[in-house]
C-alpha cells in the first residue's frame, strides 16, 4: 500500500507539471469558444460556413501575401500590449496605449519636418523620435501621480483623446501640405520608410523589430535586476522601499518604458504602412493592444501569440469581405468575443473562489 500511494503521488506530481497553467487554459478556452461562436454567427447570417472557413484560412495564412498582412496587423497590437504589461507588472494601469501610439506616429514625422531628407539617418532618427514622444506621453501621468496623487487610470485614458485630437489638428493644419485637401501629412521619402522585405507584400522591418522587442522584454522581466525590481514594485511597493529603492523612480521608469514601446507601435505604422501621418490611422489599435496584454496573461510570448490571432482575424475579415461580401465588422465581433468570454469565465471562477490571474505577475 505505501508503494502504491507513493506511485500515485508521483503520477499526480507529473500530471501537475505537464498541465497548462489555469490562466492559459482559460484563455485558450475563450479563444476556442469565440471561434465556435464566430462560425455560428456566419451561419446565422446565411453565408456558406465551409466556404467562409476556407476563405478565412487562405486570407490569413494562404500565401506569402496573406501571412505578411497577418503579421502587419499583429505588430501594433503586440507593441501596445508589451507596453501595457510593463506598466501593469510594475503595479500601474496604463490605459494610454492609444494616445502613446498616436504620439509615436507624430514623433516619426518630426525629423523629416525639421531636417528634410537627410538620407540614411532619417529612419533611425524617426524611430528614436517616435519612442521618445511615446515615453513623454507615458511620463506625464506618472509625474502627475507622484506630484499630485492623480489616478493614472483616469489620466492615461483622457490623454488618449488629447493625442487623437492633436493628430487631427496637425494633419488639418501645420502638417498638411500646401494646396492639399486631404487630412494627412506629406509622404516620407524612401530613405525614411520601411521598404517591404518581400516584393508584393506589406511585410516590413517593424514586424521583426516588434518580435525582437518582445524577446527583449521577456529577458528584461525575467533575467535582469530592473525586471526583478519592477515585479517587486508591482507586488509590494513597501518591500521595495524597505530595500532602499525609490518607488517613485520605478513609477517613472516603468511608465516611460511603457510609453516608449507604445510610441513605437505608432512609429512603425507610420514608417511601414502609411508612410505619413493620417487622421484616424489607428482605429482603436491601442485599446485592442490592452486587451491582448490581458488575454496573454501579461506575458511577452503570450502577447505574440494572442496578437497573431488578432492579426489573423483582421486579415481573414478582409478576404471574407472581398470574396463573400461578409461585413468587415465581423472582425470586430471576433476580436471582442474572446474578451467577453474571458470576462465571463473569470467572473464565474471568482465567485467560486478561484481567481484566474493570481500567477501572472
Amino acid at each position: 500500500m505505501p508503494e502504491l500511494t507513493s506511485h500515485t503521488a508521483a503520477q499526480r506530481r507529473l500530471l501537475a507539471k505537464l498541465s497548462l497553467p489555469l490562466s492559459l487554459r482559460v484563455t485558450l478556452g475563450a479563444f476556442a469558444g469565440s471561434l465556435i461562436l464566430g462560425v455560428a454567427l456566419i451561419a446565422l447570417l446565411g453565408f456558406p460556413v465551409l466556404s467562409a472557413m476556407r476563405v478565412a484560412g487562405e486570407g490569413a495564412f494562404g500565401d506569402a501575401r496573406a501571412v505578411a498582412d497577418t503579421l502587419v496587423f499583429m505588430t501594433p497590437r503586440l507593441l501596445v500590449a508589451l507596453g501595457a504589461l510593463i506598466a501593469i507588472r510594475g503595479g500601474l494601469f496604463n490605459l494610454g496605449g492609444e494616445g502613446q501610439l498616436q504620439m509615436g506616429a507624430i514623433g516619426a514625422m518630426l525629423p523629416f519636418l525639421a531636417f528634410g531628407n537627410i538620407g540614411p539617418l532619417l529612419m533611425p532618427l524617426a524611430i528614436v523620435s517616435g519612442a521618445l514622444c511615446g515615453a513623454l506621453w507615458g511620463l506625464i501621468p506618472a509625474v502627475l501621480k507622484l506630484w499630485r496623487g492623480a489616478d493614472e487610470i483616469i489620466v492615461t485614458l483622457l490623454m488618449n483623446f488629447v493625442a487623437i485630437y492633436f493628430v487631427k489638428y496637425l494633419v488639418q493644419g501645420p502638417m498638411r501640405p500646401v494646396g492639399s485637401t486631404f487630412n494627412m501629412s506629406a509622404q516620407l521619402p524612401r530613405e525614411g520608410i520601411f521598404v517591404p522585405l518581400i516584393d508584393g507584400t506589406r511585410l516590413h522591418l517593424g514586424v521583426i523589430l516588434a518580435v525582437v522587442i518582445a524577446l527583449a522584454i521577456w529577458v528584461l522581466l525575467q533575467h535582469t535586476a530592473f525586471g526583478l525590481k519592477l515585479r517587486a514594485s508591482g507586488q509590494s511597493p513597501g518591500f521595495v522601499r524597505l530595500q532602499g529603492q525609490s518607488a517613485g523612480h520605478m513609477v517613472l521608469s516603468s511608465m516611460a518604458l511603457s510609453g516608449a514601446i507604445g510610441g513605437l507601435a505608432g512609429t512603425f505604422e507610420a514608417l511601414g504602412v502609411q508612410y505619413r501621418l493620417i487622421d484616424g490611422f489607428s482605429s482603436g489599435l491601442g485599446f485592442e493592444g490592452l486587451a491582448v496584454a490581458f488575454l496573454a496573461g501579461l506575458e511577452p510570448f503570450g502577447a505574440v501569440i494572442v496578437s497573431l490571432y488578432f492579426g489573423a482575424i483582421n486579415s481573414a475579415a478582409l478576404s471574407l469581405q472581398s470574396s463573400l461580401s461578409i461585413p468587415a465588422a465581423l472582425a470586430d465581433v471576433l476580436s471582442g468575443l474572446p474578451i467577453l468570454l474571458l470576462a465571463v469565465i473569470s467572473g464565474v471562477m471568482l465567485t467560486k473562489g478561484k481567481p484566474v490571474w493570481t500567477s501572472t505577475r
